[in-house]
């Protein structure tokens, strides 16, 4: 049986595109959904089965992060599943069709927008929150580091919250403005990651960098491996914002597809970050130390950010203290060297 094309609603290539596009994008929100669920009850098993008396300090924000943001992803989805329901089969004669249909602000939509801005600001502090971790020991100072990730921070919440009373009130001065917080709102915060995730990602590869001189490829790979990398940084949810934000700004309906499903994945981003910590895999301030001491030969060792120069043919690291721990260790070339941490 041939497609006849008198089927086809009577709207434009592009409205049809748009819808397409919002489709779509509840169709990869769902499928993104189902994977967090999965990694939500993984991260809540190694969690929960890790903790005792002396760390469930520690570990029970994990718990209650993971849940919240658990809890926040699945009222999203529901919300977003009702109302595609309502826009393509109970009002699809509405008018301009649901391309249209999904500027009206409606409970199920609301839903939706709360859910997803609670969500980014809860994904946007813990990749802040890693970016912290990953740079503790710099030479630079942390303020330095964090002030202009922080401050954009601070300003995509503010602007999360005016889009929000935007899409979601009726207030007169939101009705009476030409402003559309839509634009400051997604950038920010998209900028915000895609900026943390360079930052990490050229710390990350320092560390493997200094880690490959002094002690060989084969050490510290479960935290500077290029797999590390992707997770550490959320570069999952980075590359789904570059996406969105190249296709918005050439006016191409199939940003749409990706702006549905950025809720989704940023929970993905993060919970993959959250596994990696349960698992204890992920980078903390611990980190270089465990690294060091994992040669069979290492005596103490002590991290921080080193550099290296030849001294009298032998190799001296010193820390940004200025102070360190002396190890010995055999190389093919001497028969001892002394690394200062």
């Amino acid at each position: 049986m041939s497609l006849n094309s008198s089927w086809t609603p009577d709207e434009s290539s592009e409205t049809l595109l748009a819808e397409t596009g919002w489709l779509q994008g509840t169709v990869v929100s769902a499928v993104a959904y189902g994977i967090g669920v999965a990694l939500f009850f993984m991260c809540f098993h190694l969690l929960f089965r890790q903790m005792n008396r002396t760390n469930y300090k520690k570990l029970l924000p994990f718990l209650i992060y993971i849940t919240t943001t658990f809890i926040l992803s699945t009222l999203f989805m529901a919300a977003l599943a009702d109302f595609t329901q309502l826009a393509f089969i109970q009002y699809r004669n509405y008018p301009g069709g649901p391309s249209a249909f999904e500027n009206l602000s409606i409970p199920m939509d609301n839903i939706t927008d709360v859910c997803g801005v609670l969500t980014m600001i809860l994904s946007d502090a813990l990749v802040v929150w890693r970016c912290m971790v990953i740079y503790r020991g710099c030479m630079v100072p942390m303020w330095i580091i964090m002030l202009f990730p922080c401050l954009m921070y601070a300003a995509s919440i503010a602007m999360a919250i005016m889009w929000l009373l935007q899409v979601t009130t009726s207030a007169s001065y939101f009705s009476s403005t030409d402003i559309n917080y839509t634009i400051p709102y997604l950038t920010l915060s998209l900028a915000l990651n895609i900026i943390i995730t360079i930052i990490i990602v050229l710390r990350l590869l320092t560390y493997r960098r200094r880690i490959s001189k002094v002690l060989g490829s084969s050490y510290g790979t479960q935290y500077t491996s290029i797999a590390a990398m992707i997770v550490e940084s959320a570069a999952l949810y980075s590359t789904f914002s570059v996406a969105f934000l190249t296709l918005f700004g050439l006016n191409n309906a199939i940003s749409e597809t990706f702006l549905v499903s950025l809720t989704q994945v940023q929970i993905i981003a993060m919970l993959l970050i959250v596994f990696r910590v349960a698992q204890g895999k992920g980078w903390s301030q611990d980190t270089m130390t465990e690294v060091m001491t994992s040669r069979p030969s290492a005596q103490t060792t002590r991290m921080g950010d080193f550099g290296y120069n030849l001294q009298d043919g032998s190799k001296t690291f010193t820390g940004s203290t200025g102070t360190g721990a002396r190890t010995t260790y055999k190389s093919k070339e001497r028969d001892s060297a002394e690394l200062f941490v």
